[in-house]
């Protein structure tokens, strides 16, 4: 579990995340949603650490993971997976040398063992007789199972995604969606996704929560958020289905 405390956060005289206290559970799919510009990927990143909070805690489990100093936080990121908007995978490096990348920088590992655990993240995401091909030889669903792949190569107990389903048609967004719920739940690992994808929220949301300029205005999950009668989380809700309907229709 994941337990956030009263975090605030700010860039100057801005302050982007306002008194955020929300939990995130293992073996869930927890959602972070809001507009541009309304704090959710900053939450993200302070989540992991790329970002510190100005006041507040972030706890993993029983361990106050905000106050840690570099090398406690290694210890905990150790448990951590991360899956980048982008993929992040290396041009340079094969499916096989990405998705062992983590090993090779967290443990000691033998070279055997790593390629038996790369081939199962790898057949676990359903990819197989890839290991020699490079990413720009991989379609961007492919792309993003690698990184999942990658993501989960060291038994992590905790997950966090960013808009994982960007650049994606909706049928590959499907597939993405379907596999990092499955993986949450066969794993029970805790699962963080920032996304402005509606249909993700809808498909795999088990917990979902509304950043409105910097502030927690709402949470729930995916049974009862098109029958919420939040004024603003109905409004980006709208805006963010007729976007994709136009999108969809344009493209």
């Amino acid at each position: 579990m994941i337990t956030v405390k009263d975090i605030n956060k700010f860039f100057g005289e801005n302050q982007v995340l306002k008194n955020i206290s929300i939990k995130y559970i293992p073996g869930k799919c927890s959602m972070i949603i809001g507009a541009s510009g309304s704090g959710k990927t900053v939450l993200l990143k302070t989540l992991v650490g790329l970002l510190e909070p100005d006041s507040g805690e972030i706890w993993y489990g029983d361990t106050l993971f905000s106050s840690l100093d570099f090398d406690g936080k290694k210890n905990i990121r150790k448990e951590i997976g991360m899956l980048f908007q982008g993929g992040a995978l290396f041009d340079f490096a094969t499916v096989e040398e990405n998705v062992r990348f983590p090993m090779d920088f967290f443990t000691d590992w033998s070279r055997e063992e790593k390629r038996e655990r790369v081939n199962f993240c790898l057949k676990r995401v359903n990819l197989v007789n890839v290991n020699n091909l490079y990413p720009n030889e991989l379609s961007g669903g492919m792309q993003k199972r690698v990184g999942i792949a990658r993501a989960i190569a060291l038994y992590p107990k905790y997950l966090f995604c960013d808009e994982p389903n960007s650049g994606l048609d909706p049928l590959t967004s499907i597939v993405i969606d379907q596999l990092i719920s499955e993986i949450t739940a066969e794993y029970n690992i805790t699962t963080v996704i920032n996304s402005h994808d509606m249909n993700s929220v809808m498909e795999i949301g088990d917990h979902v929560g509304f950043i409105h300029k910097g502030e927690l205005v709402w949470e729930g999950d995916k049974n009862n958020i098109l029958t919420s009668s939040h004024k603003v989380l109905n409004e980006f809700v709208f805006a963010s289905n007729m976007a994709k309907k136009m999108k969809e229709m344009m493209g």
